[in-house]
Formats: structure tokens, C-alpha cells, sequence
């Protein structure tokens, strides 16, 4: 694990948590795969998901999107984002990310894929619909929807949701209906006995106070245990055994 600072627009950086496979990188470079926090920043659980990712052959950028200016100023900027449906300056402080992670020899810029949670699971869906970065899927776990427009630009998304969550859970079902209306492949789970939170095993207790009767959160490992196989097999599938191409297919369903 080594931290970076990447180059954004304006001469601002973004630090990123770069985590590589042991050993030489193969010819071509590994798959490439962007992990987005949650709304509580860059924690100790979300860089595990880099270190699982990198220890599956990945390579992997993890940004901390708080970091490109003060920690207030940009939740503020994010969550206004992420109410609005579509992708902002965030999401293409992001995009840089993505490209930044392609272009190191490490990785294939072709064969990028997106991981994201609760915000960061929003977030990973808007960028997936951002041209020039080499993502071939998302996986969004418990994230807000985009619009109909954003959504008819994915590539394949497999998501995970929770019943018990009463904000998120519902969104499995609109999520789902929108690729579906689009012709997106897609693979949208809702596990009924999670909620919010489920896939990280972190205490985040001010959250569990104040919203857990709605997002009823915490790790849930019997429901982590079936959706991380999903996850993995989708992006090995959609992301891994592609073919570099030189170019990014068009919106809709990936070759």
C-alpha cells in the first residue's frame, strides 16, 4: 500500500491508496479496479477491500475524495452530487483517478472496473457513466440511482442491497428496472436479512444512532459470504477476461 497524490483539475490533488499484486506485473498489466468510501472517508475497512481486490490480482486505486480540498466543503460538494443524479465535478475528479490508475504500467487501462459503497456505491455508478476511463463494470453496493440518462451509459453493474435497510433496499428494485429499460446486462441482489453497511465489518456508532432504525447498519457475514463470490465472478467476468481493444465501447451493454 503506497499513497499517492494525483493531479486534478484547477492544480488540485487527490490522495490515492495504491495497492498492486505481489510479483511482476504480467504483460498488458493487471485489471485495474477503483474502490470508492463510504461517506465516513477513506477508513481502515475500505483499504481491506483494496488489499482483497489486490490480493485476488488486481490493481487498485483508493481514492480519498475528501482530500482534494477541506473534509466539510467536500461531503458538501458530494452529497450535492449525489442528489442530483448525474455525474458533476466529483465524478470527474474520479474519472482522473480511473485514468491516472490506467495509465500506470502496472495496469491495462482497457480492463478497469469501479467498487463502490453507500456513497461511494452512487459514486461508482456515475463514473461508470463517464466517457475515456476504461471501466467495463460497476459494482455498486448500496448507492443512490442515477437518472435514466446516466443509467442508459453504464456498463454491466452488479448490485448488492439490503432488506432491512429502509432508505437503500428499495433502490435494488429501481436500480434493476432502469438497466433492464436500458438493456444493460445487470445482476441486482437485495438480501434480506442486511442492512445498510453489510458487506464491511466497521462500528461506525454516531451513524448507528442516528439513522440506524432506518439503515439498520452493520456487517452481516452470512449476506457478505454470498455477495462477495457475486462480485468478484461479475468483474472477472465483465472485466478480467476482456480483450484489450484500444477504445472504451460505446454506452449499453459491454463486448
Amino acid at each position: 500500500m503506497t499513497d499517492h497524490r494525483v493531479p486534478l483539475a484547477d492544480g488540485r490533488t487527490m490522495t490515492v491508496d495504491l495497492q498492486l499484486p505481489d510479483g511482476p506485473a504480467p504483460m498488458g498489466g493487471w485489471p485495474g479496479v477503483v474502490v470508492l468510501h463510504e461517506v465516513f472517508g477513506l477508513t481502515s475497512e475500505i483499504r481491506d477491500v483494496g488489499a482483497r481486490f489486490a490480493a485476488a490480482g488486481w490493481a487498485v486505486a483508493v481514492p480519498d475524495f475528501f482530500s482534494a480540498g477541506t473534509t466539510l466543503g467536500c461531503l458538501v460538494k458530494a452529497a450535492r452530487e449525489i442528489n442530483g443524479h448525474k455525474p458533476g465535478p466529483v465524478t470527474e475528479d474520479l474519472a482522473e483517478v480511473a485514468r491516472w490508475l490506467g495509465s500506470r504500467p502496472e495496469a491495462d487501462g482497457d480492463r478497469l472496473g469501479v467498487i463502490g459503497f453507500c456513497l461511494g456505491g452512487g459514486f461508482a455508478l456515475l463514473l461508470g457513466a463517464v466517457d475515456g476511463t476504461g471501466i467495463r463494470a460497476v459494482s455498486a453496493n448500496y448507492g443512490e440511482v442515477p437518472d435514466e440518462a446516466t443509467v442508459a451509459k453504464l456498463p454491466p453493474v452488479v448490485g448488492s442491497y439490503g432488506g432491512r435497510d429502509r432508505l437503500y433496499g428499495p433502490k435494488a428494485a429501481k436500480l434493476r428496472d432502469r438497466l433492464d429499460a436500458c438493456g444493460i446486462t445487470n445482476e441486482i441482489s437485495l438480501y434480506d436479512d442486511a442492512g445498510h453497511s453489510f458487506l464491511t465489518p466497521a462500528e461506525h456508532k454516531i451513524a448507528s444512532v442516528l439513522m440506524g432504525p432506518v439503515l439498520r447498519p452493520g456487517y452481516v457475514q452470512s449476506a457478505a459470504d454470498q455477495a462477495w463470490p457475486r462480485i468478484f465472478a461479475f468483474l472477472d467476468e465483465h472485466v478480467r477476461g476482456q480483450l484489450r481493444s484500444g477504445r472504451r465501447p460505446p454506452g449499453g451493454v459491454r463486448d
